[in-house]
């Protein structure tokens, strides 16, 4: 058995820390289910994670997910659109339908921004804004880190989730 010299030293101590930065940096997507309707091109996102609300200078914290339906608009150059067509936003039990929107991602920079609009169960209207970080996984995959705010009458949500697509 040999000794290892400082040079190897230093290239074991790297793959380390990029390790390390990986497992850190890397969203958590294996309970995530991703689907995609290539017949369309519709594209479905999945995100879970937690809201936040504060009530009485006390912050609340909520299980959260949701489920949009998007269809790419333009597809050319660094900035591609699509609109919202369509889903749910689940935040403590309670669920959101999302009715329409658009968005847009910015391929460059791998950030991507909607805004929509839809209605609670007491039919009062609600907005969602959101941003995110995405990475790309590997074939078709894409997982995303999202902040995002939900707008209703009764109260407003900060949501902090994890998503996958299929593109």
């Amino acid at each position: 058995m040999g000794t290892l010299k400082n040079k190897n030293k230093l290239v074991i101590a790297a793959m380390a820390a990029v390790a390390i930065l990986l497992v850190i940096a890397v969203p958590f997507v294996s309970a995530q289910t991703v689907s995609n309707n290539a017949s369309t091109n519709v594209k479905t996102l999945k995100a879970k994670g937690f809201a936040y609300q504060e009530i009485n200078s006390q912050t609340v914290k909520y299980q959260a997910n949701f489920t949009l339906t998007l269809q790419p608009t333009s597809t050319s150059g660094v900035i591609k659109d699509f609109d919202v067509t369509g889903g749910t936003v689940v935040v403590n039990g309670v669920s959101y339908i999302i009715a329409s929107g658009n968005g847009a991602v910015r391929t460059g920079r791998h950030i991507f921004m909607l805004q929509a609009q839809g209605t609670s169960p007491d039919a009062q209207a609600v907005t969602l804004k959101l941003e995110g970080r995405y990475f790309w996984m590997g074939g078709h995959l894409y997982v995303a880190r999202i902040g995002a705010k939900l707008q209703t009458d009764n109260a407003d949500y900060i949501l902090l989730m994890r998503a996958a697509v299929r593109v």
